[in-house]
C-alpha cells in the first residue's frame, strides 16, 4: 500500500501540466514561412479593403442638466438642488437616446430630404444572394406612403444607433457626439437633440404639475374614508375573536407541531432502513443463501459465526480431497460436517428474516400513529395562523391607509404652494460647431492590426496543433508526462526488406547509432542498481508492436558480452522469440518446464553467435497465467538465478493481459518500452497506474523508435546522445 501511494504521488507531483517552451518555439520556427505567407495575404486583403473607407466628421455638444423640480417648502432641498443621483443621470442619458427625441430631430432638421440619407444603398449580401439564385426582390412600385414610413423609420434607427451620449464623471454635464460624412450634419444633429430634449422635458413638467394638483385633491377625500373604515374593521375583529395573546398561542402550537414532525421523520428513517431488507426477504423466489449479500444479514454476529463454521468445514473438505477419495470415511465425515454447518447457516438466516419482518411492522405502525398526530397538530396551527393572518392584514391596512393619507395631504399642500415655480430641465452649455477636419484616419492602424492579428492567429494555430499531439516525443516528455526516469533511448532503424529490425543488427556494425543506443541502455541497467543488483529483469510495454521483444533480445545481446545471460519468452499467448531465432515450435520451453514434463536443461537453447541462452515459450498452455502464478515458476526462477548472472524476461503487454503483473512481482526490475510519438500518453499512464495498484514501479522507460532526423537542429540538442565517434 505504501509503494502504491508513493508511485501515485510521484505521477501526480510530476509537472504534467508544464509546457515545453523550446519545443513550441521550434514548432513555430519550423512553420515560419507558412505563418508569414498567411499574414501577408491577410494584410494585403486588409489594405485594399480600407482604401474604400470614406472620411468621417464628428461634432460634440455639451448639455447641462438641471435637478428635478425643487421643493421650496424644504430648505434642505434648496441647498441640495444641484446634487443629482446617478440613477437620475443615467435615466436622462437613456431618454436622450430614445426614439421620441430622434423623431423630433428628424422633423426639426428635415432629415428625410437630406442628401446624407438619400444616397443609393449598397446592395447587401442577402440581396446579392437573392439576385444570384433568381429570387425577386420587393417591387419598386410600393405605396409612396409606406415607402415614406419605412424611410423615416430607418433614419430614426440610424440616429438612435449612431448618437453617442456620454455623461461627464462627477458633473451634471452630458456630451452628445455624432459622426457623419457631412461636417454640417455632424454638428446639427447633437444641437437638435439637445433642443428637443429641453422642449420635451419642459412640456412634461408643466403637465405633471397641473395634473398632480387636481388629482391629489380628489384622492384625499377617498383616502380619509378608507382610513376610517379600516380602523373600524380592525377593532371589530379583535372584539369578535377575543384576541389577547395571539403570539403565545401560536408559539405553543408551533412547538407541538415541530416535536411531532421530528418524531415522524425519525420514524420514517427507521422504516426506510428496514424496508429494503424486508422487501428482499419477502420475495418468494429468493433463496435464503442469496440474502447473505445484504449488509444487515452479513453483519449479524450469529450469521458471521455460522458462515465461519461453514468456511472451516469447506476448507476441511478441500484439504482432505487432496489426499482421499470421495468414499473415504474421513471425506464422508467432512461432508457431513459441511452439510450441518450449511443447515445451521440457513436456520440462522430464517430466524433473522422473521426478526426483520417484526421490526418492519412495528416501524410502519409507529409512522402511521405519528402521521395522525401530525395532522391534528397542523389543523390546530392552521386555525391559529388564519386568525393571525387576518389580524395582520387588517393592521397593515390601517397603517398603509394612514401613511397614504398623511403623504397625500403633505404633497397636496406643497404642490398648491409652489405650483407657480418651474425650473428649466436643462440648457445647452456648449453647442456643437461644424468640424473643419475629419477624424484621424485609422487605415494604417487597421492594416497593422490585420498583420498582427493574422500573425498571432497563425502562431496560435501552430502552437495548438503541436500541443494536441498526445505522444511521448523526447526525454523531457518521459519525466514530465509519466513521472519516470529515462533508462535509454533507441533510434528508429530503417527496414531493408520490410521485415523489421534484423535479428543480429546489434553485431553487424552497420548501424553504429543503434548499437551505441543498446550499449547506453546496458550501462543504464547496470548502473541503476549498484548495491542491489537486478538479477531478473522484466521487459514489457503498454500495447503490442512497441518493440519490447526487440529490446529484450538486444539488451540480452549487450549484457551477454559481459555476463552470463538467459532470455526467457514469457509471452505464451503470442510468442515470438522462437520464431526470430528459427527454433522449432515443438521445442520444449517455459510452459513445458512449468508443467513438469521436461527438465531445465532440455528447455534451454544456446545461441552460438551471441552467446546467450534462450528459453522459448514452448507449447501454448490453456491458462498461461495459472502456470506463471504457480509455486513451480518461483522455484524454477530461483534455480535459474543460481546459474546465470542476468535473466531477461519478455512479457506480454500490460493492457492486453495480466500476466506481467504476476511476473513483475518475482522480478528485481521492470523496464517499460514506449514507442516514440505513437503510443498515447493516456494509454501509458493507465498501464503504469495498473501496475502501481499492486505496488509495482517501473525501473525506467525505454523510448523506442525515436526519429533522430525529424527535428533537425533541435534533435542535436535533445537526441544527440549517440554521436558518431570513431
Amino acid at each position: 500500500m505504501e509503494t502504491n501511494t508513493r508511485i501515485e504521488e510521484e505521477m501526480d507531483s510530476s509537472p504534467l501540466g508544464n509546457i515545453d517552451i523550446i519545443a513550441l518555439i521550434f514548432a513555430v520556427y519550423e512553420k515560419k514561412w507558412y505563418i508569414a505567407a498567411f499574414a501577408l495575404m491577410v494584410t494585403i486583403a486588409a489594405y485594399f479593403s480600407v482604401q474604400s473607407i470614406r472620411d468621417r466628421y464628428q461634432a460634440t455638444a455639451t448639455l447641462l442638466l438641471s435637478p428635478s423640480q425643487t421643493n421650496l417648502v424644504s430648505i434642505r432641498d434648496v441647498y441640495e438642488a444641484g446634487a443629482q443621483r446617478r440613477e437620475f443621470l443615467m435615466t436622462q442619458v437613456e431618454m436622450l437616446r430614445s426614439r421620441a427625441i430622434a423623431e423630433r430631430v428628424v422633423d426639426a432638421i428635415g432629415l428625410e430630404n437630406h442628401e446624407e440619407f438619400n444616397r443609393p444603398p449598397k446592395p447587401s449580401l442577402s440581396s446579392k444572394l437573392k439576385q444570384w439564385v433568381g429570387i425577386e426582390s420587393e417591387p419598386a412600385s410600393m405605396d409612396p406612403e409606406a415607402l415614406s414610413r419605412r424611410k423615416r423609420e430607418q433614419i430614426v434607427n440610424h440616429i438612435v444607433d449612431k448618437i453617442n451620449v456620454r455623461p461627464v464623471r462627477n458633473t451634471q454635464l452630458i456630451k452628445l457626439s455624432y459622426e457623419s460624412y457631412s461636417p454640417r450634419l455632424a454638428a446639427d444633429i447633437p444641437n437638435a437633440i439637445a433642443q428637443a430634449y429641453i422642449a420635451e422635458q419642459q412640456s412634461v413638467r408643466t403637465d405633471v404639475t397641473e395634473k398632480a394638483t387636481s388629482w391629489l385633491s380628489e384622492r384625499l377625500e377617498g383616502l380619509r374614508e378608507k382610513l376610517e373604515a379600516s380602523e373600524h374593521a380592525l377593532n371589530a375583529f379583535q372584539q369578535r375573536e377575543d384576541l389577547v395573546d395571539l403570539q403565545g398561542v401560536r408559539g405553543l402550537a408551533s412547538q407541538e407541531l415541530n416535536e411531532t414532525m421530528n418524531q415522524l421523520l425519525e420514524a420514517k428513517r427507521e422504516l426506510k432502513d428496514v424496508e429494503a431488507i424486508y422487501r428482499q426477504v419477502r420475495r418468494k423466489d429468493v433463496a435464503a443463501e442469496s440474502l447473505l449479500s445484504q449488509p444487515e444479514v452479513l453483519n449479524n454476529p450469529l450469521i458471521q459465526a455460522a458462515r465461519q463454521a461453514e468456511n472451516s468445514a469447506q476448507l476441511g473438505v478441500t484439504e482432505l480431497a487432496r489426499r482421499y477419495g470421495p468414499k473415504h470415511p474421513a471425506m464422508q465425515a467432512a461432508h457431513d460436517e459441511l452439510d450441518s454447518a450449511r443447515a445451521n447457516l440457513r436456520g440462522e438466516i430464517v430466524n433473522l428474516v422473521a426478526s426483520i419482518e417484526i421490526d418492519f411492522e412495528q416501524a410502519r405502525e409507529k409512522v402511521r400513529a405519528l402521521e395522525k398526530e401530525l395532522a391534528i397538530a397542523k389543523s390546530d396551527l392552521q386555525t391559529v395562523a388564519q386568525k393571525e393572518v387576518r389580524y395582520d392584514e387588517l393592521r397593515r391596512e390601517v397603517e398603509i391607509n394612514s401613511q397614504l393619507y398623511n403623504t397625500f395631504l403633505t404633497r397636496f399642500k406643497e404642490t398648491r404652494e409652489v405650483s407657480g415655480f418651474e425650473t428649466a430641465a436643462a440648457r445647452l452649455a456648449d453647442p456643437a460647431i461644424t468640424p473643419r477636419r475629419p477624424l484621424a484616419s485609422k487605415k494604417r492602424l487597421l492594416i497593422l492590426f490585420a498583420f498582427v492579428a493574422s500573425t498571432g492567429f497563425g502562431v496560435a494555430l501552430v502552437v495548438l496543433m503541436d500541443l494536441l499531439k498526445n505522444g511521448i516525443r523526447d526525454p523531457q516528455d518521459v519525466s514530465r508526462k509519466l513521472g519516470l526516469p529515462l533508462m535509454g533511448m533507441v533510434p528508429r532503424v530503417p527496414s531493408k526488406d520490410g521485415d523489421g529490425l534484423a535479428l543480429y543488427n546489434y553485431f553487424d556494425g552497420e548501424d553504429r547509432q543503434f548499437s551505441e543506443a543498446i550499449r547506453s541502455l546496458r550501462t543504464g541497467v547496470v548502473l541503476s542498481r549498484l548495491d542491489d543488483r537486478a538479477e531478473v529483469i522484466c521487459v514489457t510495454s503498454s500495447a503490442p508492436e512497441e518493440g519490447k521483444t526487440s529490446m529484450s533480445i538486444n539488451l540480452s545481446f549487450s549484457l551477454g558480452q559481459l555476463e552470463k545471460v538467459l532470455l526467457i519468452d514469457a509471452d505464451m499467448r503470442r510468442p515470438s522469440i522462437a520464431r526470430k531465432f528459427d527454433i522449432s515450435p515443438n521445442r520444449p520451453g517455459l510452459a513445458d518446464l512449468l508443467s513438469g514434463r521436461f527438465s531445465t536443461d532440455e528447455c534451454i537453447v544456446r545461441d552460438e553467435k551471441s552467446g546467450v541462452d534462450l528459453m522459448p515459450s514452448g507449447i501454448r498452455p490453456e491458462d498461461p497465467q495459472r502456470l506463471l502464478g504457480s509455486v513451480q515458476f518461483q522455484n524454477r526462477l530461483k534455480e535459474l538465478r543460481g546459474k546465470y548472472d542476468r535473466i531477461i524476461i519478455d512479457t506480454p503487454p500490460v493492457q492486453a493481459v495480466s500476466d506481467v503483473m504476476v511476473i513483475a512481482k518475482l522480478a528485481n526490475s521492470l523496464l517499460y518500452v514506449v514507442r516514440a510519438e505513437e503510443t498515447r500518453v493516456g494509454v501509458v499512464r493507465a498501464a503504469i497506474s495498473r501496475l502501481a495498484s499492486i505496488g509495482i514501479r517501473p525501473e525506467g522507460v525505454i523510448l523506442n523508435y525515436v526519429s533522430m532526423e525529424k527535428r533537425g537542429a533541435y534533435s542535436d540538442q535533445h537526441y544527440g546522445y549517440y554521436p558518431e565517434y570513431s
